[in-house]
């Protein structure tokens, strides 16, 4: 399926009152406030804006009409690359992480992926685990990717093979 046919621009969860929408524009505010607190070194607005601009398979999540998480993530080639995922600091530990993935892996499925990538930063314990609970496995290591206050930081490679 081509990226043309993916016309569906929201879709609800009827079993967690979660509502889906393609990441747009009118999302940024609340997406950069998310970011804001959960990334050492937030991605900047122009990094959003670039991202909106390539038409990508990211979205975010509505819950009571508050945008509580957002998944980045692009197709590249035969592949997803899954850049960032988040979730508000109060909906966090519920769920909603999970969702997220399940979301992405039927979006991946409407695209014919059958692989996801992502890197992680070796020290986020939180969402190596995250990671693992959700299927990824470590495939490498990409060393002095990430840039934190103190210099560099290695990001692990993960990897999941989609059903």
């Amino acid at each position: 399926m081509s990226q043309l046919s993916w016309k569906r621009e929201n879709q609800i969860s009827l079993a967690n009152n979660y509502i889906i929408e393609n990441f747009s524009e009118h999302h940024l505010d609340d997406v950069m406030e998310i970011e804001s607190y959960s990334n050492p070194t937030p991605w900047s607005k122009h990094t959003f804006e670039k991202i909106l601009e390539l038409r990508s398979m990211s979205f975010v999540v509505i819950y009571n009409s508050k945008l509580i998480g957002f998944c980045i993530a692009n197709k590249v080639l035969d592949e997803c690359h899954l850049q960032n995922i988040s979730v508000a600091e109060g909906m966090r530990r519920q769920g909603v992480g999970d969702f997220m993935v399940d979301i992405l892996l039927k979006r991946m499925k409407l695209f014919e992926l059958k692989t996801a990538l992502l890197e992680v930063r070796r020290s986020n314990k939180v969402a190596h685990d995250f990671y693992r609970k959700n299927g990824f496995q470590e495939l490498s290591v990409r060393k002095d990717y990430y840039q934190t206050k103190n210099g560099r930081e290695d990001a692990i490679i993960m990897h999941l093979e989609a059903a």
